[in-house]
């Protein structure tokens, strides 16, 4: 991605909050929960047409086995993505393409900078690679050429609520620096605001960082962003995601593989300090 510098009003700075729970205007099991019984021990998936992550496989998507609100997603078959500030320890859990629950061992991770600060995004490794006869996805990272392409992007939010895993809807209207546990932006990303009126709208408000946000990238599943925060703009709340491409050049340095779209990663975003984009929402992704 390459850098694009705009003026907006200095309004724009954000100071946030740590991330939470999943709320879905008119959450229907059927269309939001991923399992449709048995979660975290013995799930059992959701096959129903409505469910938004119907044609989609969230095999990759995993949980850990001390707290099942931490969900976290594999960008290969051994490192997956997550919020510092709510890292997994011990196992993470999968529910593998034969409907069982398989197991690997956390072993530590990689914490990185935005603006010369630690931030609040991170890789996490296995011990050990995936299986390959778990059929367990792994992600590809949304990598577009510039800031403002992320913005008007449909947008898939995974999280958690009563009964287990849900997946929700939004649009992208805002991408900016952001302060998390710091008194300076230490964090770049991506955000989503809330519409209580319009149906299917999705938000994450109490416990629920580091789970993904996805876009349907011609019919696969594309990692933007990582629950990371929740704050305001003026009068307007919005839920902040680490952005992921900003990022992968530091991944490469530290040699953690992943691959991306619509291109191997290029250079990313000489991210824009101070600067923040921003446009309202036209559209919110529709409930069916």
């Amino acid at each position: 991605m390459n850098p694009r510098r705009f003026l907006v009003p200095a309004l724009l700075l954000l100071t946030a909050t740590a991330a939470s729970a999943l709320t879905i205007v008119g959450h229907d099991p059927a269309v939001n929960n991923r399992f449709d019984s048995g979660y975290p021990t013995t799930p059992v998936e959701n096959t129903s047409l409505a469910f938004l992550g119907n044609g989609f496989d969230l095999s990759g998507v995993g949980w850990s086995s001390t707290d099942s609100t931490r969900s976290f997603a594999m960008i290969s078959d051994q490192y997956f993505v997550y919020a510092a500030h709510h890292a997994p320890t011990g196992t993470m859990n999968f529910l593998n393409s034969s409907g069982q629950v398989v197991s690997y061992t956390v072993s530590g991770g990689y914490q990185f900078t935005y603006n010369g600060q630690v931030s609040d995004f991170a890789v996490g490794m296995l011990s050990t690679p995936l299986n390959p006869a778990d059929g367990i996805a792994t992600y590809p990272i949304l990598d577009l050429t510039q800031a403002t392409d992320y913005l008007g992007l449909d947008v898939l939010i995974y999280g958690h609520g009563s009964g287990g895993p849900r997946l929700g809807a939004n649009v992208a209207d805002v991408v900016l620096p952001y302060a998390l546990f710091s008194s300076q932006n230490n964090n770049y990303g991506i955000g989503y605001s809330y519409n209580s009126s319009q149906a299917g709208d999705s938000v994450f408000e109490g416990g629920d960082s580091s789970s993904p946000t996805f876009v349907n990238w011609y019919g696969q599943l594309a990692l933007v962003g990582v629950h990371s925060a929740v704050g305001t703009i003026g009068p307007t709340t919005y839920s902040i995601d680490n952005l992921i491409a900003a990022y992968t050049d530091q991944m490469t340095a530290q040699s953690i593989g992943f691959t991306a779209v619509p291109e191997p990663a290029r250079g990313l975003l000489m991210l824009l300090g101070a600067c923040a984009l921003l446009r309202r929402r036209q559209r919110a992704r529709p409930h069916e």
